[in-house]
């Protein structure tokens, strides 16, 4: 049981250095060397747990994943109004890419470096946040068909034409977040908001809503 628990801890700070590493300078530039230094660990115990820069970058990748996934499994079992809870959730998107370097260095990794299945290069890698960012799309219609079935929204609105445009919006800031760890920023996420709420909620309940 010691041991797991130290391989456990050892491996976490593996994954957390790559991660630091990852998003500060890229995976083409990233060394084992560098990143086995930051951990505090010896190259050889890297290679215990990652045999590989790419095996890394998928450990990376599938933990950022998780991460996403927890929030939108918390965003949907929220209780209150569900696009509030909509609302919210983009937020907490915003804010992991903004304070969470896992999430930060995956979804930097989701734009550079293919999954080993389609470098066809040993087995698949575990799903990342660039797969679970194409499946927030349906966390978002879930979401906004709870809110029209509470009455929340304006007759008529084409929720799977709302729920396309709010994900493509808030994939936009992540590709516009870039290096910069202060993106994307809460006003931005407001912004969004401010422009899309009028198309969804009549006028008068719109105060009921904090962006």
């Amino acid at each position: 049981m010691v041991k797991q628990e130290r391989a456990g801890r050892t491996r976490q700070a593996v994954l957390l250095a790559a991660a630091e590493t990852f998003a500060r300078v890229g995976f083409e530039a990233a060394s084992l060397v560098d990143i086995s230094r930051r951990a505090g660990v010896s190259k050889g115990a890297l290679y215990f747990h990652f045999v590989s820069k790419q095996a890394l970058a998928d450990g990376v990748r599938g933990a950022a994943g998780r991460e996403i996934g927890s929030a939108a499994l918390r965003a949907l079992r929220a209780d209150g109004p569900a696009l509030q809870g909509l609302i919210d959730f983009s937020h907490e998107l915003a804010r992991m890419l903004r304070e969470d370097v896992v999430v930060r260095a995956g979804v930097r990794l989701g734009r550079q470096v293919p999954r080993r299945d389609e470098n066809r290069d040993g087995p698949p890698g575990p799903p990342g946040p660039d797969a679970t960012w194409r499946s927030l799309t349906a966390v978002v219609h879930r979401l906004l068909d709870r809110a029209a079935e509470a009455g929340e929204l304006c007759p008529g609105v084409d929720r799977r034409a709302a729920a396309e445009l709010l994900t493509a919006a808030a994939a936009g800031q992540v590709l516009l977040a870039g290096e910069e760890t202060d993106r994307p920023r809460v006003e931005a996420v407001r912004r969004v908001w401010t422009a899309a709420l009028p198309a969804l909620v009549a006028a008068e309940n719109r105060a009921g809503y904090r962006v």
